[in-house]
């Protein structure tokens, strides 16, 4: 049979919808008109064009949602529960409740880690999205956050938020880059070398904010290994730059380069942060009051709290040990105090007065959920840059501040809106019609799910999550080819095997040695988030972060034989047998360790390495996804229809329903039913199967490679 699987589904799915003109865009919604809908009204307001896109269904909505929010497709189960909700309440319901699904904080933790460009390979990078996490799930504002991260001083590890210095090496000029490129969304670092060619940033300007990185030190123990960040009395970047061969160089003074708008009177929605936060403080019983905008950030910088200092060696005293090798840094005092000058940077990045750092926040939000950002790369704003609606822009940026920088908030203010309710156009309309309203934000952008997503949805619509077989009932035995060494006796050499280079005594060992088959290119090691944060030992902490490519295997396996004395020796080739329960059970790829390797399925569908400023998710398409969907394990295991499976009763039961079946696989997979033409192919491929479990997971394979499966409505 030539089988077609017919796309035309989807469309015909949306087409009810009339295609309305901009001017004739209703107002009512879901939930209802919104504010985000009137500010874009207002800066769509001539432009010519412009069609609406159809709002999306209810079934539509659920997937988009469940995507963005907690990062997979809806289950079958959540499906059929959402469906007897009434129709009235759905779409608002569901948000509430994704927003309290321990999923979001997983999901919107990969938002944080892009945008800080966290590396759990890293010094303290596992213990920093550990603690990001928390933050997330605990509704930590962002711009508390941001202040931590700034400021922290501590060992790395047990205090988290160091990481984001560590990242950049503690390099003054990489960290003011960096901060400035990632809080305030403000690429200067060409200002580093000279004048910005681009820009009004001054070279000068770029080493006073360089300046408040100054005085900042990594020093790393001799004996314990273990890194710590500190403070000196000695500021280290010093004007002019030494390129000029000046005749002296001097520390030059920190001075924040961005101005703190006037007000002439105080803003609703700085009133409006301030309420919020004075009633914070009062709930939680802390003393005082936040009485104005000038004493809003008072005492906000956090004290993060510090582990044990004992380590290493018995009777070893890391704080003596350090002091005694870096006398010449001239610690004062505490060997963790706290920065004071980049409390004082953090207070001036977060201040309700600087419009750049909510504004960048809310850029990159409205990027992540409606597909690009109101002014693109996300990152390089300046006065100079084409903001495509800026009335929509300053709204969400003042409301950002007015929430008290809350990410939930944000995220449910843009879901709630007409904006986000809306699909793609039709193809039947022209290129540019259909590309001018996506700039307009009146119709869907095509948006591809991020890899974690993607990785994710497989399992749901495999339902990978859970084992699908029975213990035992699908055993396969492996074949393998071992060389095994000979004495002089010509008697079989037992090599001896360290505790370290045992799978025992290696957590990146022991985790591939688990049952069901080892590593997999497709999977990676889970994190547990709570250990990192508890954790003290930064050796173990970089061993168990430390994904392993092939490569990385191979060179194990060279050294291991390497280790062996008889290497070189006689030898001979003995054939083994491996039974392995082939019962897959896949881990969230939100709680893996990242980014993956080159070679894993997430950095092949997009994960950035996140390795330098700038380094966004990769959308394009490319032959590589295209074997890795057409070929990889994942995909196979998730085509397969198991015993433990609803649709393999309805295929194997007495009363065998194919219908229900190609039903429950579209709903399952697509997040909508079938029409009649889907429906008479997938049982003619049911039908012309070897069997109908095998037509089945042929079906699935059609759809999990399809362009709908991958793509958000």
């Amino acid at each position: 049979m030539n089988f077609t699987f017919s796309m035309g589904g989807r469309s015909r799915f949306h087409l009810f919808s009339n295609f309305l003109t901009l001017t004739a865009l209703a107002t009512t919604s879901v939930f209802g008109a919104s504010k985000i809908d009137e500010v874009l009204a207002e800066d769509n307001a001539g432009k010519q064009g412009v069609v609406a896109g159809p709002v999306l269904n209810d079934l539509a909505f659920l997937r988009k949602i469940s995507v963005d929010l907690i990062g997979r497709i809806p289950s079958d189960k959540e499906i059929n529960r959402y469906l007897k909700w009434p129709l009235a309440e759905r779409r608002e319901r569901i948000v509430d409740e994704l927003m309290k699904n321990g999923r979001f904080a997983d999901r919107w933790t990969a938002f944080y880690a892009d945008m800080l460009r966290i590396r759990t390979g890293a010094t303290s990078g596992g213990a920093l999205l550990a603690y990001v996490h928390k933050a997330v799930d605990e509704d930590k504002p962002f711009d508390e956050l941001a202040r931590e991260l700034i400021s922290a001083n501590g060992r790395a590890n047990s205090t988290p938020t160091v990481g984001f210095i560590l990242n950049d090496n503690v390099d003054p000029m990489a960290l003011t880059a960096a901060t400035a490129q990632v809080f305030l969304g403000v690429r200067m670092q060409c200002a580093q070398c000279h004048d910005h060619p681009f820009d009004d940033w001054e070279q000068r300007q770029f080493y006073e904010m360089a300046s408040f990185f100054g005085k900042t030190r990594r020093v790393e123990s001799r004996l314990s290994r273990a890194v710590y960040t500190t403070e000196t009395d000695e500021n280290r970047v010093l004007w002019p730059p030494e390129r000029e061969k000046p005749p002296s160089r001097d520390p030059i003074d920190a001075k924040f380069p961005f101005l703190l708008e006037k007000f002439a009177k105080k803003p609703e929605h700085v009133s409006r942060l301030e309420a919020k936060r004075a009633k914070q403080r009062k709930d939680a019983a802390i003393p005082g009051e936040v009485a104005s905008l000038e004493s809003l950030l008072d005492g906000t910088v956090a004290t993060v709290a510090v582990a044990s200092r004992k380590s290493g060696p018995a009777g070893f005293d890391p704080d003596a040990e350090l002091k005694r090798q870096n006398a010449g840094l001239d610690i004062k005092g505490d060997l963790y105090k706290a920065s004071e000058m980049r409390a004082e940077l953090a207070k001036l990045v977060t201040h309700p007065r600087n419009r750049y750092f909510a504004q960048n926040f809310v850029n990159r939000l409205w990027a992540e959920l409606m597909g690009r950002g109101i002014y693109e790369p996300i990152d390089d704003f300046s006065k100079y840059q084409d903001i495509s609606h800026p009335k929509t822009l300053d709204f969400l940026r003042k409301e950002f501040v007015a929430v008290g920088y809350d990410l939930r908030e944000m995220v449910r203010l843009v879901v709630h809106s007409n904006a986000y309710a809306r699909g793609r156009l039709d193809s039947s309309l022209s290129d540019k019609i259909r590309l001018d309203s996506e700039l307009a934000f009146v119709a869907g952008a095509s948006r591809r799910m991020i890899g974690e997503a993607l990785f994710d949805s497989m399992i749901i619509a495999g339902h990978l999550d859970k084992h699908k077989w029975p213990e035992g009932a699908n055993i396969k035995t492996v074949k393998r080819r071992e060389r095994v060494y000979l004495d002089e006796n010509g008697e079989e050499k037992i090599a001896e095997v360290s505790p370290t280079d045992s799978p025992a005594g290696n957590p990146v060992m022991a985790a591939m040695a688990a049952p069901r088959g080892g590593y997999d290119l497709e999977k990676s090691i889970a994190l547990d988030f709570e250990s990192l944060l508890a954790r003290n030992d930064v050796k173990a902490e970089l061993e168990s972060m430390r994904l392993q490519s092939e490569r990385d295997l191979e060179a194990m396996r060279m050294a291991q034989m390497a280790k062996t004395p008889t290497r070189r020796g006689k030898y001979k080739y003995v054939y083994m047998e491996d039974k392995v329960d082939d019962n897959p059970l896949y881990s969230s790829s939100y709680l893996m360790a990242s980014p993956a390797p080159a070679d894993h399925f997430l950095r092949i569908f997009g994960q950035p390495g996140r390795d330098r400023l700038g380094d966004f998710r990769d959308f394009s398409a490319s032959m590589r996804q295209a074997l890795m969907m057409l070929n990889g394990k994942l995909t196979h295991e998730a085509s397969r229809v198991g015993p433990f499976e609803p649709i393999h009763k309805l295929l194997t039961s007495k009363d065998q329903d194919n219908v229900a079946a190609v039903k429950l696989a579209y709903l399952e997979t697509f997040t909508r039913e079938p029409t009649k033409e889907e429906v008479e192919e997938g049982l003619a491929l049911l039908t012309e199967s070897k069997s109908p479990l095998d037509g089945m997971a042929d079906l699935r394979w059609i759809m999990l490679n399809s362009h709908e499966f991958k793509f958000l409505p």
